[in-house]
């Protein structure tokens, strides 16, 4: 089998990540993500636990296993703690997933084509919104993660429970309530995104995974696999391609 890469546009910014080219080899996966994807050349295909799809935009939730298979495509990751799109969109979920019609996105989505200027999307907030949570430790929280994870401390869900004031049996069920995902997961999910983030800025891959905390670049690139489908060497031939970062 003909093995295809990855090549297009990206952008990475706080909280959200845009990814725009052709679709190449992947396997199926899940991340705490949610993501959207949209179809620029007809239609993309697509493969779930309930077999291949075809549509022209499809939503995937966070931790639902999926695999693009083939399209020119617009991808948007969305970090775990941003507003779901269920909640600027009207759609339905099923097993985590939906095919989406692109008349019923808002026109910042569907008017999404080769020229568009992702940097100016993601300047734009429209696509990142925070998640709304009734808790203000929550904000507290979720701060004190990202400050201790980009000066390399993996801060432990004792101290954490503490800045929240509960018992850390407790945190862990409350983390989950406010988040929608586990402490373990978002933090592994805020570790990529350092790692990324470094490389872009420059820093050599092996420096760059360990500062963001995984004991070698192997480790990375094997945490990296497993939540995007495709290897963290494919990720940088995309990105040495991109002209957009």
């Amino acid at each position: 089998m003909t093995s295809r890469d990855w090549g297009g546009d990206i952008v990475v910014s706080q909280g959200v990540a845009i990814y725009r080219g052709r679709v190449g080899d992947n396997r199926l996966h899940s991340h705490w993500a949610s993501q959207l994807t949209i179809a620029l050349d007809s239609e993309l295909i697509f493969e779930t636990r309930a077999g291949r799809r075809s549509a022209g935009a499809v939503y995937f939730s966070s931790k639902t296993e999926h695999r693009l298979e083939s399209g020119f495509v617009c991808s948007v990751y969305l970090d775990p703690l941003a507003a779901p799109l269920t909640n600027s969109v009207d759609f339905k979920l099923v097993d985590g997933w939906a095919t989406l019609p692109l008349d019923t996105l808002p026109e910042w989505l569907s008017g999404i084509d080769r020229e568009t200027d992702l940097r100016a999307l993601v300047e734009s907030g429209n696509l990142l919104r925070p998640r709304q949570t009734m808790d203000p430790r929550f904000a507290l929280v979720a701060e004190e993660i990202s400050q201790q994870l980009a000066l390399g401390r993996d801060i432990s869900r004792d101290a954490l429970a503490a800045v929240a004031g509960l018992s850390p049996s407790r945190f862990s069920h409350w983390f989950v309530e406010c988040s929608g995902v586990p402490l373990r997961g978002y933090k592994k999910w805020l570790k990529l995104r350092l790692a990324v983030d470094a490389v872009l800025a420059g820093q050599p891959p092996m420096e760059a995974a360990m500062q963001a905390g995984f004991s070698d670049l192997a480790h990375m690139s094997r945490a990296f696999a497993e939540s995007f489908g495709f290897t963290y060497s494919d990720a940088m031939r995309a990105m040495a391609q991109s002209t957009l970062v």
